[in-house]
């Protein structure tokens, strides 16, 4: 499902779904307009955990968090080295130099974006020395804290972000050409029952009344689950 209501979508979201037994998530404004106490989206193809506030004084306090970096969300996808390349990435060209999996463990990926394509459906990155101190509102980074063979030329990777932008993680790993698998739009490789192998697995943030810091989890991906 969509994590926003649509023009196309009422009824078929994430934010009407808890709406039905939280009705007070819409009691006020939020980050835009109609979507109360959702913090962030989750692209359509993509599963796992969104946040949520019920209160305007819960909005306040974790949209705060949210600026200042403070909640953390960790992905984990499943992905292939292309032997493609995709138009439209910087560098990605022929004769780019082979990105070697192995050394990708503990890098971050920092870039903007641009909408790319027919309809503006992909992004792509755009390289902004963070230097520009103008421009240091419009980079997004991806950590990869993770790496790790699971079958012949897939791997496993557990991702960190901070801040989101729309398809960042996949146009990220897409840019290193490591696209995740069944990530059409992407170029990634075809696998298993079709599911795109990428998954929000866990949120941690400070709880607006106590303080407290949580961690919500669910299980990482698997080659099984896609």
């Amino acid at each position: 499902m969509h994590s926003a209501p649509l023009a196309d979508s009422r009824g078929e979201n994430i934010l009407d779904w808890c709406a039905l037994k939280h009705p007070e998530i819409r009691d006020f404004p939020g980050r835009k307009e109609g979507e109360g106490g959702l913090l962030h989206r989750l692209d359509f193809e993509t599963h796992g955990l969104l946040l949520l506030a019920r209160n305007r004084s819960g909005m306040e306090a974790l949209l705060l968090q949210q600026t200042e970096g403070k909640i953390k969300k960790e992905y984990s996808a499943l992905a292939a080295e292309s032997k493609t390349v995709l138009s439209g990435f910087p560098g990605r060209k022929p004769g780019f130099p082979k990105v070697n999996p192995g050394s990708l463990a503990g890098k971050n990926i920092t870039s903007a974006f641009r909408p790319y394509g027919p309809g503006r459906k992909a992004v792509r990155p755009v390289c902004i020395e963070a230097s520009e101190g103008e421009n240091e509102k419009d980079l997004y980074t991806t950590e990869i804290p993770e790496i790790c063979p699971v079958s012949a030329g897939v791997f496993s990777l557990k991702l960190r972000i901070c801040r989101g932008f729309r398809h960042q993680i996949r146009s990220h790993l897409a840019w290193l050409g490591m696209p995740i698998l069944n990530d059409e739009l992407y170029g990634g490789s075809s696998y298993g029952k079709g599911l795109l192998a990428l998954r929000a697995f866990s949120i941690t943030f400070n709880d607006p009344s106590s303080g407290e810091e949580r961690r919500c989890s669910i299980p990482p991906l698997e080659l099984g689950d896609v």
